[in-house]
């Protein structure tokens, strides 16, 4: 197989998953503005839900298009991109060109390893930008939590004080709140919408602070209290986690060196020298050794993250 027809074929494929890919984007934007239509319809009669029962408003907002439907729009949301063809774009042509690259002076492996290792660099700093707002969410709570109790101590309810709250938070914490703020504007009771943006962000802590405004707001109670306490829990609990994250950085540095160094070794082998490998794929011993290599490379690499999550 010719170099010109490997670098066709590489670049049919990434065409096709970028037309994949816009084609997404383009329902993603018909949701959203059948989203916002139904939010302002449902803003514009605001009195008629009042007098709705409680069943029938959730009921409604649940039955509410949901733009975060999908696995790949929530992680986005949760690394904070907004999914634009220009994004698309500059996501595939660098890999168009790295691949162009591999076909002309490599062979087919190399193709596959080079698009193998864009799209796992790709993720790794996507998942690392999620993460890293996690974090910062995570760091923004007791604030939140401090100004929502104030507000509750002079005579303003749970729901008054929430709203008032999230004028003042800062993002990101402040996009989670603004999408709960909206569906408890279209019917929805504030326990339920802050538990959905909760899980759709991964916040293992707000959905604790939703389960306790719905105790409150059911049951009564001094919920002021009670939500205080939780903010000087999640400082202590943070403070403790720096000093472990400090205690433990030399065994996760490890865990991921050991893990990644064989993987990024073997594909720059394969991208460079795939005759090699093509030889040794040939031969039946030689494809058992890289049958049996590859298995135990993914053994000790899920028993390294294992080590790494462990601390």
């Amino acid at each position: 197989m010719s170099a010109l027809t490997l670098w066709m074929v590489a670049a049919a494929i990434l065409l096709l998953a970028g037309g994949i890919l816009l084609w997404q984007n383009a329902q993603l934007h018909q949701q959203q503005d059948a989203t916002s239509a139904f939010v302002d319809h449902q803003i514009r009669n605001m009195s008629q839900l009042h007098t709705m029962s409680a069943d029938d408003a959730e009921t409604d907002a649940v039955s509410m298009p949901r733009v975060e439907s999908n696995i790949w729009r929530k992680f986005c949301l949760r690394a904070g991109i907004v999914p634009t063809p220009l994004f698309y774009m500059m996501l595939i042509i660098p890999g168009l060109i790295f691949t162009v690259i591999a076909a002309i002076f490599g062979g087919v492996l190399s193709v596959i390893c080079t698009i193998a290792l864009y799209v796992t660099l790709c993720y790794f700093r996507l998942w690392l930008k999620a993460m890293r707002r996690h974090q910062k969410m995570v760091h923004q709570l007791p604030a939140f939590l401090d100004t929502m109790v104030r507000l509750t101590i002079v005579g303003n309810s749970l729901e008054s004080a929430f709203q008032a709250t999230v004028l003042t938070t800062e993002e990101p914490l402040r996009e989670m709140l603004d999408r709960s703020n909206r569906l408890v504007q279209a019917g929805m009771d504030l326990e339920h919408a802050l538990l959905q943006k909760a899980r759709v962000f991964r916040v293992v802590e707000m959905e604790l602070i939703a389960a306790v405004i719905g105790v409150a707001l059911r049951f009564g109670g001094r919920a002021d209290t009670v939500l205080e306490r939780m903010a000087a829990f999640m400082r202590d609990r943070e403070h403790a986690q720096n000093e472990l994250v400090a205690l433990s950085a030399e065994t996760r540095l490890s865990a991921w060196i050991l893990g990644l160094l064989p993987i990024g070794l073997g594909f720059f082998m394969i991208i460079f020298n795939n005759n090699m490998f093509v030889t040794m794929m040939e031969d039946p011993i030689g494809k058992n050794m890289l049958f049996i290599a590859a298995l135990l490379e993914v053994i000790g690499a899920y028993s390294l993250y294992r080590l790494a999550k462990s601390v």
